[in-house]
């Protein structure tokens, strides 16, 4: 009888087979899982080491004018200058800022109807002296003799008292505490509709004065202090970049007594702010701090603080924004050198090219 040979497959292959499927299956899951995993990992590396990049700079308010510093003459100026920073040299702060426009004030059939309630609000109750069109001057004689001068277009305001030459003022040392002090301010300012939005949440920079020879001097504690000085600045850009004016003070600078109490609280008070639209907002190229160190050092910056007058040792560098104390069209950032001796100086931050040219000094 012919035998019969069987060529399928048996249960030992079949089961053989299955068990390599299995191994192979788990393998080619595992390296996929793996792979993924991996594959994740580099191109989010990738992505992070190497970001695309950014759209270029909006430049949407076209050409710029150019940053009008006060006139200053060589003379305002040290004779040189010495960079030692911490890294020993300029920082970097990126290819481009913002720029944000200021609209001036125009002339209103209201205007001197509110100039008026505002001089009320603060106790000047007779009629104002007008000097011109634009500015009006109240006076009162309690409880001491005071003076408010208002551009009513503008309505940029100085305060001023006889406050220097009263000794009862000088011999009440019971000043407020800063916080007290920079309230008041605010409140001030509320009352006349002057408190911006932009101001309003500023913790304000104090310091205590003496008067020394009929001269206001820094004290160096509160009970050497016959009053406080309050400046107030606009909230920083994002969070991050101070406002600066021509000569270092507050767009807001108050003068606290501690022998009156609100109002007349207030000695001297000068008011020098114009509104921002911070939604009109535009980025610009930044020339580097080494270009604007440069600029500084051939003379062309401005100084506000000369320091000693003869050598500025720059200690630190920052991107900050210039605030004028005249009407200006945009607020545009500058590079602010910081040095001995309470020495300060500022070069327009901006590419040059983005900005007319004009005698303006840094340009």
């Amino acid at each position: 009888m012919p035998t019969t040979t069987n060529t399928g497959p048996n249960l030992t292959m079949v089961a053989f087979l299955g068990r390599q499927a299995v191994k192979f299956g788990a393998i080619a899951v595992v390296a996929l899982i793996v792979g993924r995993t991996m594959f994740s990992a580099f191109s989010a590396y990738w992505k992070a080491t190497h970001p695309p990049p950014p759209p270029p700079p909006t430049v949407g308010f076209g050409l710029l004018p150019a940053i009008t510093f006060p006139e200053q003459s060589s003379e305002d100026k040290p004779a040189s200058y010495t960079l030692e920073t911490a890294t020993g040299t300029t920082p970097n702060f990126g290819d481009r800022a913002k720029v944000f426009f200021m609209p001036r004030s125009s002339p209103s059939l209201l205007a001197d109807e509110d100039a008026r309630k505002r001089a009320a609000n603060l106790d000047f109750l007779f009629d104002p002296q007008i000097l011109d069109e634009r500015t009006y001057r109240w006076t009162k004689s309690k409880p001491i003799e005071s003076t408010l001068e208002m551009d009513i277009q503008t309505n940029r305001l100085e305060l001023t008292t006889d406050f220097l030459s009263r000794p009862e003022l000088l011999a009440d040392k019971d000043l407020p505490d800063t916080f007290k002090a920079v309230s008041q301010v605010k409140s001030y300012l509320q009352r006349a509709q002057l408190l911006s939005s932009d101001m309003a949440t500023v913790a304000g920079k104090t310091k205590f004065l003496k008067v020394v020879g009929g001269e206001l001097e820094e004290a160096v504690s509160v009970s050497d202090a016959n009053f406080i000085q309050v400046d107030l600045f606009r909230n920083p850009i994002d969070g991050r970049y101070q406002m600066y004016t021509p000569n270092g003070r507050g767009s807001v600078e108050a003068i606290v007594t501690g022998a009156f109490d609100n109002n007349d609280g207030i000695v001297r008070l000068n008011y020098d702010y114009q509104p921002v639209e911070y939604a009109q907002v535009h980025t610009y190229p930044l020339r580097s701090s080494q270009a604007a160190w440069k600029v500084l050092q051939a003379g062309e910056g401005y100084i506000a603080n000369p320091g000693n007058g003869q050598q500025a040792v720059i200690r630190d560098i920052y991107l900050g924004y210039f605030d004028s104390f005249d009407e200006q069209d945009y607020l545009q950032p500058i590079y602010v050198f910081e040095g001995d001796d309470g020495f300060l100086g500022y070069v327009p931050a901006l590419d040059q090219q983005y900005v007319s040219q004009s005698t303006a000094d840094g340009n």
